[in-house]
């Protein structure tokens, strides 16, 4: 993969330190850009970007090759600061909610990463919360601000407020009202207490609450949440694992102690392990490894396939740096015929990427 390049010329300020490093030496050199009032408004850690730079957010300039024009190029990344969590934000329930109502209005993604998981240092929590779960089941609070306001019980990491969510899901007015609750459920953040309750509403007749379940604790990746998935997925007899619906255990991504157990369900080569395979795959390289691993010590070729060939899971590998080596070496080692197969078709992908990139550059 390539990352995105900036030409030098953009970047005045430091264009004479550039020639002069580039005249001295062909290695790569760093320095930090000159600060610039910005304007872009926050966006949520996983997603967010922004531009420009101040004090608070330098840009970071790493000087690169020379390309065929005998410029220099550079690749400018900006540091984005934590967001200070809501508890040492805000002095009173009363002031939280305040700015929750206002972020309300425009779906403001930075509030919320304000109240993700606020934690016991917030000493008014209790109060907000309370307010938080009156309001977002209250009729009478328009339907967007009870979106947002859902969201925010969700992304708490208490019990209480997700068993908020759940009951609202089982008592709305409409399927439009218990669609609402159940996106903000599928966005639950906890300890294994909550995994473990979202887990039991997988059982529910009310099919919303059951599959808002199934994609709350696909969100979690740990050990607690993938044995609640696999019971679950396995009492149901369903090899499909929820697949069909974006969800379950083909897009759960593992934390690393989690792996082993998704490796041993790959040995296992039964109906399910091709989900597992997939959810090895999701983790990057340290599941692409679990996976050539079992790959690579099986006397089972044809098992092999089989999971291989389910629905695709060439679609769920990250083609990261560092992957289309470790793939070449698969390839060279030669251990097993499945494994060199399928890691050609990694660097087909790899490539065909790479192709597409510089089409488009």
């Amino acid at each position: 993969m390539k990352k995105a390049i900036v030409p030098l010329i953009f970047v005045a300020t430091i264009a004479v330190a550039v020639a002069f490093w580039v005249n001295r030496a062909p290695k790569t050199q760093v320095a930090t850009g000159p600060s610039a009032p910005t304007s872009a408004s926050s966006g949520s850690a996983a997603n967010g970007s922004k531009t420009g730079s101040s004090a608070a957010n330098p840009i970071n300039v790493s000087v690169g090759n020379v390309n065929e024009s005998g410029v220099a190029e550079v690749e400018v990344v900006e540091e984005i600061p934590a967001v200070k969590p809501a508890g040492e934000t805000y002095a009173s329930a009363q002031e939280a909610l305040d700015a929750v109502l206002k972020g309300s209005k425009d779906y403001d993604d930075s509030i919320l990463e304000q109240f993700t998981q606020p934690g016991p240092e917030c000493t008014w929590c209790l109060e907000f919360y309370t307010s938080v779960r009156d309001k977002a089941t209250n009729a009478s609070t328009p339907q967007e601000q009870r979106a947002y306001l859902a969201e925010i019980l969700a992304i708490s990491g208490k019990i209480e407020n997700i068993q908020t969510l759940t009951e609202s899901i089982k008592t709305a007015r409409s399927n439009d009202e218990a669609d609402m609750y159940a996106e903000a459920l599928e966005l639950s953040l906890g300890n294994d207490e909550v995994v473990r309750y979202l887990g039991e509403q997988m059982v529910s007749p009310n099919d919303t609450l059951r599959e808002a379940s199934v994609a709350a604790v696909t969100n979690q990746g740990t050990v607690e949440a993938l044995e609640i998935l696999s019971k679950h997925t396995k009492e149901r007899g369903d090899p499909d694992g929820y697949y069909s619906s974006g969800i379950g255990i083909a897009e759960f991504i593992p934390e690393a102690n989690a792996l082993p157990t998704v490796q041993d369900n790959i040995r296992m080569r039964d109906e399910y392990s091709h989900l597992y395979v997939k959810s090895a795959l999701n983790a990057g390289m340290p599941g692409v490894e679990a996976l050539f691993a079992e790959l690579e010590n099986s006397t089972n070729p044809e098992a092999d396939r089989a999971i291989l060939l389910k629905e695709g899971p060439i679609e769920h590998v990250n083609l990261e740096d560092g992957l289309k080596e470790y793939v070449d070496g698969v390839i060279q080692r030669n251990r097993s015929p499945v494994a060199v197969e399928f890691a050609k078709k990694i660097r087909d992908e790899f490539n065909q990427q790479e192709t597409e990139t510089d089409d488009a550059s």
